[in-house]
């Protein structure tokens, strides 16, 4: 028998048992004769790191390092090399789909006799897709968003005026603060908003990751309330509403030009929102009919990513994390169980999305992925460009699956063509 043979039926002895959200423990028992050969490799593996006075290290003889560390720390890592070879071999045998790091953990360890492991594992959950998802859209029609009204215009306008005194109000302080002190820095021109022909008006939700409940406007929000931000100004205070101030705030011939403007951008906007809307009650329907565990690995890497994300909120205001936390009166601790939910969410989501992908056979376009790295690179050079193009390919696959969930035809990845690749292959022969 072969040493992959005799992994392959040692593997069949180990007991397995399916747990709570997606994990698996297997349980066996090692024979002590495949351990024992790797006692003298586990010894040797001390010896590299341990140091005794008189000895430089790496140098102390083996039979000094064995009284040091002890016959049963030997065994142990003997068991762990064992592990190495072994571990691999059971999940396969076994058809355990495992994911993340195992806990492996003894339970018997004698010398001269067989070692008890049990190991526990996360495992990629088994995912069966609703009945009817490819249909969800038809029961969810999209809000009328076709019209802007006076109301919505006066009131964008108001708060483009508020916004510009504030500036002012801004200015004004930073100015009386540098003559009362000359040491302190004044006030940047870029710290002011630029004239632009895009007017500022609500941001738009437009992932699926934050219509699946992505926290980064409620985490921007909070900081935004817990920052020392300037009073709102009184309404006597606003300036002018005239053609003049509409000039000021970039190339518009007049108020009315200004006007506009504000109806194109807003009627995009709402548009826009109604479709992120639409988008998110997609995703709730499918999420409330979809039925599996989410291993605890996922749901801790959507929940750093949501922390990350609110970081980055909280420095633009001029906080750190540590501050902002003392703002809220929270403990990091008491944010990660309040988030908890929202990245279970998301984590469920990213798995159905990738159900779909696979079974409909969704891949990302090539051409915009290629496109997409060029400009992240320029913008982040330091990245690593293999993480960031399976990062970049996730978020241009989960868009097309959403379109498709949305109703709207979507390119799929084309089969291979055999006959070609037949004759390509021959004619390489």
């Amino acid at each position: 028998m072969t040493h992959n043979e005799h992994l392959d039926e040692l593997a069949r002895s180990f007991a397995l048992k399916t747990l709570p959200d997606s994990e698996v423990e297997l349980e066996g028992d090692i024979p002590f004769a495949d351990i024992e050969p790797l006692q003298e490799r586990a010894l040797r593996h001390f010896a590299e790191e341990v140091e005794l006075p008189g000895f430089r290290k790496g140098h102390v003889p083996l039979d000094m390092v064995k009284k040091r560390v002890g016959d049963i720390a030997i065994l142990e890592e003997a068991v762990e090399f064992f592990m190495r070879d072994f571990y691999p071999a059971l999940v396969t045998v076994r058809e355990v789909e495992a994911i993340g790091r195992p806990e492996i953990r003894i339970t018997k360890l004698a010398p001269g006799n067989p070692i008890g492991i049990v190991i526990k594992t996360a495992v990629y959950p088994t995912i069966e897709l609703p009945k009817g998802w490819k249909t969800l859209h038809e029961s969810i029609p999209q809000e009328d968003a076709s019209v802007v009204t006076d109301t919505e215009i006066d009131d964008a306008l108001t708060s483009i005026r508020r916004a510009y005194a504030k500036a002012n109000m801004t200015t004004a302080a930073g100015k009386s603060d540098s003559a009362a002190s000359p040491s302190s820095p004044a006030a940047e021109e870029s710290d002011f908003p630029a004239a632009d022909t895009q007017i500022p008006t609500q941001a738009a939700a437009a992932s699926a990751s934050s219509a699946a409940g992505h926290n980064g406007d409620a985490a921007e929000a909070d900081a935004a309330a817990a920052s020392p931000i300037t009073k709102i100004p009184a309404e006597d205070t606003l300036p002018s509403l005239d053609d003049a101030f509409a000039q000021s705030l970039g190339p518009f011939a007049n108020l009315a030009d200004l006007k506009d403007k504000m109806r194109q951008n807003l009627l995009t906007e709402k548009e826009q929102k109604a479709r992120d809307a639409r988008r998110g009650k997609v995703i709730e329907a499918l999420l409330a009919k979809a039925d599996f565990s989410v291993p605890t690995i996922f749901v801790d890497s959507e929940l750093e990513k949501i922390l990350g994300q609110m970081g980055e909120d909280v420095q633009r205001y001029g906080m750190t994390m540590e501050d902002y936390l003392k703002r809220i009166n929270k403990t990091e601790t008491d944010v990660r169980n309040e988030l908890h939910d929202q990245a279970t969410k998301r984590a469920r989501l990213q798995l159905i999305l990738n159900k779909i992908a696979g079974e409909e056979k969704i891949e990302p376009d090539q051409a915009a992925v290629d496109e997409e790295m060029k400009h992240a690179l320029e913008h982040f050079p330091e990245a690593r460009p293999d993480l960031l193009k399976i990062h970049i390919e996730t978020i241009i696959r989960n868009d097309k699956v959403l379109q498709m969930l949305e109703g709207k035809e979507v390119e799929k990845a084309k089969a291979p063509d055999h006959h070609n690749h037949e004759e390509h292959d021959h004619s390489h022969g």
